[in-house]
C-alpha cells in the first residue's frame, strides 16, 4: 500500500539575536505623509565596438513602485529665542520644516517587466532600480510641496494647542534666513 507524504508537517526552527545599540531622543513631529504610485523604467545600454557590435542586448526594467514620504519638524531645534511673550500674545518661530524620511512599500512594490544583458548582473541591476524609485519618491514628494504642506500643518495643529495652554493668541515668526528680502 502507498501512503500519501501530503500531510507531513515541515518544522522551522528560527534563531534570532538582537543586540540594542544605541538609544536615541528625538523630538520630530510627524505632520504630513504623502502616499505615491510611480513607474520606474530603467535601462542600462551594453557596451559598443567598433560601433556596429554590441555586447549583448541592453538591460532594462520597468519597476511599479509604492512608497511614502513624511513632512515634519525637529522641536530639538527650538532655541530659547525662538519663543518670546507680551502681555496677550506668545510669538514662536518654528524650525524649518524637513522630510523626516522617504520609503519603498516593499510589500505593494514589484517588477512589472525585466530584460536583462546575461552578461551583467541581474541582482545588482535590480537593487539599481529600487534604489531609484526610492530617490523618484524623494524627488516627486518635494516637488508636490512636502515641506510647504508641513509648514502650514504645523500652524494648523500647533495653533489651537498652544493657544489653548497659553491663554494667549499665537503668532508664528519667520526664521530671518527663511525670508525673501527684494532689493531694488
Amino acid at each position: 500500500m502507498f501512503t500519501s507524504q501530503k500531510n507531513k508537517a515541515t518544522t522551522s526552527v528560527v534563531n534570532q539575536s538582537a543586540i540594542l545599540r544605541e538609544v536615541e531622543k528625538i523630538g520630530k513631529l510627524e505632520l504630513v505623509r504623502y502616499n505615491f504610485k510611480e513607474i520606474t523604467e530603467l535601462t542600462e545600454l551594453s557596451e559598443e565596438f567598433l560601433s556596429f557590435f554590441k555586447l549583448g542586448p541592453d538591460s532594462k526594467i520597468a519597476l511599479v513602485s509604492v512608497g511614502e514620504a513624511v513632512g515634519c519638524l525637529d522641536l530639538t531645534r527650538l532655541m530659547d529665542d525662538d519663543i518670546s511673550m507680551s502681555a496677550d500674545t506668545v510669538y514662536l518661530r518654528l524650525p524649518e520644516p524637513e522630510m523626516c524620511y522617504y520609503k519603498l512599500d516593499m510589500e505593494k512594490t514589484y517588477i512589472y517587466s525585466i530584460q536583462t544583458n546575461p552578461l551583467k548582473d541581474e541582482g545588482e541591476f535590480i537593487q539599481k532600480a529600487y534604489r531609484q524609485a526610492e530617490r523618484d519618491i524623494r524627488e516627486a514628494a518635494l516637488a508636490s510641496g512636502i515641506l510647504m504642506q508641513t509648514k502650514s500643518n504645523a500652524k494648523t495643529i500647533l495653533e489651537p494647542i498652544l493657544e489653548k495652554i497659553s491663554g494667549k493668541v499665537v503668532v508664528f515668526k519667520e526664521r530671518p534666513d527663511s525670508v525673501n528680502i527684494t532689493t531694488y
